[in-house]
């Protein structure tokens, strides 16, 4: 990330809040079709876009009524969260009666990421957005507090506002503010108000990282009366698999304008392994050299417990074997210390081994406790295995790509229902192992340690994996920049 505001403007571009005059940038028509240069794997775009028929009025008072109707009979709801619990009241009024302020800009692409998970999965595209276009302009609306929150860090509170309630009002009042070259949904958050406005304005609309479950397919084809004409409106539709493409062209997506681009999640992944990387992080942490490291990674409650009852059982087998334990929760540091110490082992927390009042001396049978945040993915280069927490209970697991792309051979439980496909993709790359319980791990872990070279297979087999899948990001920020006459660098 460049700078506290993210790579979202060239040098030449003050931010909002300057209050300079923007230098004059030739305006990119939004009903451009220029194509993607010859040849290459997007091809043109031309027959995507939705302009044939005629032109919708924009944002309607149809909806408007609708969405009265839907507001008065959770006014109960609201005001329950709005009194109670303080839910929606910093958001509720900023989406009725938006006051949303930007200085003109003739080439700002408006990302709509509805909470966290999309806000982090917007950042790739972004990035790609401007490697190939530089003065773009990006910013980002969310509908939930916690998601603006995660946006306004991650690419500046003047680049982020909350996505007005689809009342005609609003959203026109929004759309004269932001004034966007083009709109982009990622993966699916379809506002029938907010897609007309944007075709009555000439702004194509994209879905990004497309995704649709079976259960909103099914909800599009019960209404398709009422939103089959947003659905028609939308320009591109660019979907993460063959099995979305299928169930978006089932809900009434045209066909023609959907495009199987891959998930934009493989290219937040970093794949590049620098030479002495392992040796640099365990310098860096503290760790010793020589120790056969294993991480339980964004672990669970009653995880740790399985995690140290394994390590007992094959410290004797394998005497440089050591453990460090990532809790996913900040909150639950204190409770996994306590686990530690039942187990039997001492427990050595990062902050006090960083700040040199503590060593990791190999004499001693000692747990490394990682109490801090936004560290995990740097100690995965340090492993030699990893577990993936959140999958021994229920929970449905954490990122198995993170120690994937470091070439770190991984083992998670049965519940990956969080991150299925990618799961399965490692499982069937033979890049990772999975145990139905937390008896199995034993078992499963001491073939991994006792063979260095099927730990260095298994970490090539699962990199590879993700290396083969990324570039989604790029290919979607091509389309997008082609929609607006944008002209696009050559593909990587």
């Amino acid at each position: 990330m460049a700078g506290a505001h993210g790579p979202w403007r060239s040098g030449e571009h003050p931010g909002p809040r300057t209050g300079r005059v923007w230098p004059p940038v030739a305006v990119a028509r939004p009903d451009s079709t220029a194509s993607l240069p010859e040849g290459s794997a997007i091809g043109s775009i031309k027959d995507m876009r939705s302009d044939a028929g005629p032109r919708r009025k924009g944002a309607s008072l149809s909806w408007d009524i609708l969405y009265a109707g839907g507001l008065i009979v959770s006014t109960p709801y609201l005001l329950y969260h709005l009194l109670r619990t303080g839910k929606y009241r910093r958001s509720f009024p900023r989406r009725m009666w938006p006051d949303v302020r930007m200085p003109p800009h003739p080439k700002r692409i408006w990302i709509h990421a509805v909470s966290v998970g999309e806000v982090n999965a917007a950042w790739t595209l972004v990035r790609e957005l401007k490697a190939a276009a530089p003065d773009v302009h990006c910013v980002i609306s969310t509908i939930t507090e916690t998601g603006h929150a995660v946006a306004g860090r991650r690419y500046g509170a003047e680049n982020v506002f909350y996505l007005p309630f689809d009342f005609s009002r609003p959203v026109r009042k929004v759309f004269d503010a932001v004034r966007p070259a083009a709109l982009v949904l990622i993966e699916l958050e379809i506002w029938p108000n907010l897609v007309a406005e944007a075709k009555a304005r000439g702004i194509p609309v994209v879905v990004a990282n497309g995704r649709i479950t079976p259960r909103s397919a099914a909800g599009y084809r019960r209404f398709k009366s009422l939103l089959g004409a947003t659905l028609r409106e939308i320009d591109a539709y660019l979907v993460q698999s063959e099995e979305y493409a299928a169930r978006f062209r089932d809900a009434g997506a045209p066909a023609d304008r959907i495009r199987v681009t891959g998930q934009m999640k493989y290219d937040a992944v970093s794949a590049t392994v620098e030479p002495g990387a392992r040796e640099a992080v365990r310098g860096e942490f503290g760790i010793p050299p020589e120790a056969l490291l294993l991480i339980g990674g964004s672990t669970h409650r009653g995880e740790e417990a399985a995690l140290l009852a394994a390590y007992a059982r094959l410290r004797g087998e394998f005497p440089r074997l050591r453990l460090a334990l990532v809790p996913r929760h900040p909150e639950r540091f204190d409770e996994a210390e306590a686990a530690i110490r039942q187990s039997g082992a001492a427990p050595l927390r990062l902050t006090a081994l960083r700040g040199g009042k503590a060593c990791w001396d190999m004499a001693e049978n000692l747990v490394l406790l990682v109490d801090a945040m936004g560290v995990l993915v740097r100690l995965y280069q340090a492993a030699d295995a990893a577990f993936v927490g959140g999958s021994l209970i229920p929970h449905g697991g954490q990122n198995p790509m993170e120690p994937a792309g470091c070439g770190i051979p991984a083992l998670f439980g049965p519940h990956m229902f969080n991150f299925q496909e990618a799961a399965e993709m490692l499982l069937s790359a033979k890049g990772c192992r999975q145990v139905r319980s937390a008896d199995e791990l034993p078992d499963a872990l001491r073939e991994i340690l006792a063979d260095a070279d099927l730990r260095e297979e298994m970490g090539r087999r699962a990199r590879e994996a993700i290396l083969a899948r990324q570039g989604a990001s790029a290919t979607n920020a091509r389309i997008i920049l082609d929609m607006i006459g944008e002209t696009p660098g050559p593909p990587p």
